[in-house]
């Protein structure tokens, strides 16, 4: 069929059999299709999304920092609806007149990359307006200090690992990597509901970040780690020697002496009742508890504990009087009553604990002192590693660079006095 538009020319001449279309033609139903459900789309599908703008304000000394983060509300296929963030907030600082503001500043360079103080300030902005709201201006001010020293210097650690780690990948290595990453997004992208741009708006709702920027992180960690494993690892071998000195400073702890609790019941030469109504009720075979509990003796008549010494009651730094009864007694047992002119007293060992022991050839703790070892010894060798990596790389001062970072903080957030 030759379709022939109105007011058109045509140079081909036109077949007696073509057919002349209207627009009314596109309109109107065949009388053979008139049977046919029509399905209508509502208008609203077609709508542009309702945009919104979510204006927040913060006050900090005076400077106010109004952030905007526009979204457009998306609707689900149940009908409900969902707001999505479009793009990255906005900031807009507002000064009283005559106050001045940092706007950027280069503090110093790590492994040839510049280090901006507003970048810096991004990851730890939320933390530095938490302390300056809770506390008095001369604890924030140290607080700030101490969070700037602590996240730059892990920030100058974490460059310095993946700038060592990127210059180290081969060619086989970045085809290797690139297909882990697709693995990895295919990954997340399933595990948040099997949409891009839902799992965008997942990552972007939990972590604050982007799917390329989630990523990012995910290959730096890995860079970082194979790095540490190569360069820190083989220097934490611990051998048998290591294991048996450490046991050796340790063995104390993991073999410790019997405690041993010794009870004593004394009483005053002039009290001649009680003294016999205890001889006449040991004699009845009561027990020192019993005893001491008819007393009312406080702690039920205990008197010391200590460590019970390898000679036994020998070794007790105790009298020789009443180190000989306590070794003619069994454990439980009331010694004959040591009388001097100013006391009648009877001893009782009440108690002797005695806890587990651990030998070094027990296969538990000959893991458990490896690993112990292997932790040390890791986290002194990457310290060593990571202070080569700056006498290398760093061309700055660090301290210089923290105590920059630290008066742009608190010439942004402080309070003005």
């Amino acid at each position: 069929m030759v379709v022939a538009l109105q007011g058109c020319k045509t140079l081909v001449d036109r077949p007696e059999t073509a057919l002349e279309l209207t627009p009314r033609d596109f309109t109107t139903v065949p009388e053979q299709d008139q049977h046919l459900d029509i399905v209508q789309v509502p208008t609203d599908v077609f709508a542009p999304h309702e945009s919104t703008s979510d204006v927040t304000t913060t006050s900090v000394g005076g400077v106010e920092t109004i952030t905007t983060q526009k979204s457009i509300v998306e609707k689900n296929s149940d009908g409900s609806t969902r707001s999505v963030d479009v793009g990255a907030p906005t900031e807009q600082i507002r000064l009283r007149v005559g106050d001045k503001w940092t706007i950027d500043s280069l503090v110093g360079q790590i492994n040839g990359r510049p280090v901006y103080a507003s970048k810096f300030m991004q990851s730890i902005e939320d933390r530095i307006l938490r302390i300056v709201a809770e506390n008095p201006r001369p604890r924030a001010r140290r607080l700030i200090g101490e969070l700037v020293f602590e996240r730059f210097d892990q920030y100058i650690n974490n460059e310095l690992i993946i700038a060592e780690a990127e210059g180290m990948i081969s060619p086989e290595m970045q085809a290797g990597i690139f297909n882990w990453l697709q693995g990895l997004q295919e990954q997340t992208v399933a595990g948040y509901g099997g949409n891009r741009a839902s799992a965008s708006a997942s990552l972007q709702d939990q972590f604050g970040m982007t799917m390329e920027q989630y990523l990012r992180e995910k290959r730096d960690e890995a860079l970082a780690q194979d790095l540490l494993r190569r360069r820190v690892k083989p220097r934490t071998i611990v051998s048998w020697r290591d294991v048996e000195r450490r046991y050796g400073l340790l063995e104390k702890d993991y073999n410790p002496q019997p405690h041993i609790t010794i009870g004593r019941i004394r009483l005053t030469p002039s009290d001649e009742l009680l003294i016999a109504d205890v001889e006449s009720r040991l004699a009845r075979g009561e027990t020192f508890a019993q005893v001491a509990a008819a007393l009312t003796l406080p702690d039920g008549g205990a008197w010391q504990q200590c460590q019970l010494p390898v000679n036994g009651m020998d070794g007790l730094e105790l009298a020789q009087d009443i180190r000989t009864a306590l070794g003619a007694v069994a454990q439980g047992s009331v010694t004959a009553p040591i009388r001097k002119p100013t006391s009648v007293t009877w001893y009782c060992v009440m108690e002797v604990l005695q806890q587990s022991q651990r030998s070094i050839f027990d296969s538990m703790l000959q893991r458990e002192l490896r690993r112990d070892l292997e932790d040390k010894r890791g986290r002194y060798e990457q310290f060593r590693y990571l202070k080569s990596l700056r006498a290398r790389w760093v061309t700055n001062d660090i301290d210089q660079m923290t105590h920059r970072l630290t008066t742009i903080a608190e010439d942004r957030y402080l309070p003005r006095e």
